[in-house]
């Protein structure tokens, strides 16, 4: 006798996409829903999980592929320079089916594609067989892998197949034909470890069920209690243990709100790993500054603190330090001092951030969450009923619909478009687009008109939306076009080709027509299709020269025919 899973997750089904994402259809937003709940741990934000999905013709049965370096998303422009040691790779490749039980044709699927994908010496242009979004998705992972190849990196392949209408029943077969995959993985990849989840209705709900961890305990030796602040000592092991998921990988979203990346084999952190391995006889803490966390809420309990939504906003170098120490000498009987403080004001909280990064300097660009101009940003866009999201998967977690969220990236991409006529840009770079001060600086500024970056989010809105809604078009495609339709509408609207941030400020976005998006779409897909219609012909600079061009002549002539 099946009990009620299949039904209550449909129902579950059901009503998150009503809440979340309306306008996507029950497959797509199961692929999504599939991703979020596999991939909880990782925190991502509604723009990572879609930019995972890979599901369409020729996907070679995959719906999404997720590859992370130490918990870090592995993007098209991912810089690997930073990881230096005690690297750890994951690569999630996911089926999301809404039909039928498990059976043995998806997981035939996969050993194909670990085959001939996963081969790091394959040639992808010789596999026409497989689309470029599940190509460019693996490229992304195998680029990543080589490329920290020196580091050793530990490597971990999850395969994860869901069925929405499957009980948790596996026949015998399915378990040796995933046996089967393993060993196509391990025999290219001899030292990986290999994973094979099946996730029916109940599973799915269980994962469903699950918040994502916000309240932590510390174990702490001394203290000293003040007004919202605690000063400890925390034994490093239990530092160390706070760090870290239950799988040994260290809690990035810890570190959010640090405005520095970890620095490699800088001196100071040198000095750190010394101070750890030699200086047995005086205590830790001594000799470091120490780590401040920043928290909604901390209480003391005996030897335990509880946090609430803790955010690392100094001592990162320290604390990976200690997190990789004891991967390697467990048993320290060492401390090292945290200041934890209490505060649920976001001002107040930027205000901790800048002054707790102060002490040396620090790249201007690096503090841009905090930034007056991204506040400004973020209070500019809710009255359109936009959530900005400065700070990452605030609005996410209040449960604001998936299309009302924008990203600083995503900001700063369209902008980028708009303003500086750079849509190969915006497509190329997607997480290193404004890590450049002199390229930060040209895209925010309190010197533009506020209304600059409300018509930006409002375009770019209306944009997806009709892309989204071109069943034409493939995802890649979709992604290709979006920043070059942009600049078109953006164009077209303000009858310029080349704008101001005064032009862009005083367009009139109701203007804008679904019309005037359709056509702006047939105009960029014939310049994109005529260079090859690919991911390179996006990112290169003739697409964007072409659709510059194109954009001069037509409004020479606005009353041309079409």
């Amino acid at each position: 006798m099946t009990d009620n899973s299949q039904q209550l997750l449909s129902d579950v089904l059901s009503q998150r996409r009503q809440e979340i994402a309306p306008s996507m259809s029950e497959q797509d937003y199961f692929e999504v829903f599939c991703a979020e709940q596999i991939l909880k741990e990782y925190d991502l934000s509604y723009e990572e999980v879609n930019t995972g999905v890979v599901d369409g013709e020729h996907d070679g049965g995959l719906d999404s592929i997720y590859s992370f370096v130490n918990g870090e998303t592995v993007v098209e422009d991912f810089d690997v320079t930073s990881f230096k040691r005690d690297i750890r790779i994951d690569l999630h490749l996911i089926q999301s089916k809404t039909s039928g039980g498990f059976s043995e044709n998806p997981i035939n699927k996969l050993i194909s594609v670990t085959r001939k994908l996963l081969n790091l010496t394959a040639k992808y242009d010789d596999l026409p067989q497989y689309n470029e979004a599940v190509k460019g998705a693996l490229d992304n992972f195998r680029r990543a892998y080589r490329g920290l190849a020196a580091k050793f990196p530990s490597l971990h392949i999850h395969y994860h197949y869901a069925s929405k209408k499957a009980d948790a029943t596996v026949h015998n077969n399915l378990i040796k034909k995933t046996e089967e995959l393993k060993e196509v993985a391990n025999e290219l990849f001899p030292d990986a470890e290999v994973s094979f989840e099946f996730l029916g209705a109940r599973r799915l709900l269980e994962l469903a069920r699950r918040r994502p961890k916000t309240t932590y305990e510390l174990r702490v030796s001394k203290s000293f209690n003040a007004a919202n602040s605690l000063v400890v000592l925390s034994p490093l092991q239990e530092y160390a243990s706070f760090l870290k998921h239950s799988d040994g990988r260290v809690r990035a979203d810890l570190f959010e709100s640090n405005v520095r990346d970890f620095q490699g084999n800088t001196e100071v952190n040198a000095e750190i790993i010394n101070t750890l391995n030699k200086e047995k006889v005086v205590d830790f803490w001594w000799m470091n500054n120490g780590v401040t966390i920043i928290a909604t809420k901390a209480s003391l309990n005996g030897d335990t603190v509880t946090v609430e939504n803790p955010q690392i906003v100094n001592g990162l170098q320290t604390s990976t330090q200690i997190a990789q120490h004891f991967n390697q000498q467990p048993g320290d009987h060492r401390s090292v001092m945290v200041k934890i403080i209490s505060s649920d004001d976001e001002e107040t909280r930027d205000k901790i951030i800048k002054a707790t990064n102060s002490q040396n300097y620090v790249q201007p660009a690096t503090l841009r969450a905090t930034d007056k101009i991204q506040r400004d940003i973020e209070e500019a866009l809710k009255p359109f009923g936009l959530f900005y999201d400065r700070r990452k998967n605030f609005y996410k977690n209040e449960g604001k619909p998936a299309d009302r969220i924008l990203s600083i990236s995503l900001m700063a991409q369209s902008v980028m478009t708009i303003l500086l006529a750079r849509p190969d840009a915006a497509r190329a770079r997607p997480s290193t687009l404004i890590k450049d001060d002199s390229d930060y600086r040209q895209v925010f500024s309190q010197a533009m008109p506020i209304a600059l970056y409300s018509n930006a989010a409002l375009m770019i809105g209306k944009v997806d939306r009709v892309l989204r809604a071109r069943t034409d078009l493939k995802a890649r495609d979709r992604t290709n076009l979006r920043f070059y339709v942009l600049l078109w509408v953006a164009s077209v609207a303000a009858g310029r080709s080349v704008l101001t941030p005064a032009n862009i400020a005083g367009i009139d976005i109701k203007g804008i027509t679904d019309s005037d998006i359709e056509t702006a779409i047939d105009h960029v897909l014939k310049l994109y299709e005529k260079l090859g219609g690919t991911d390179q012909a996006a990112k290169g600079s003739e697409l964007r020269l072409n659709t510059i061009a194109a954009l001069v002549t037509k409004l020479k002539h606005p009353s041309a025919p079409e």
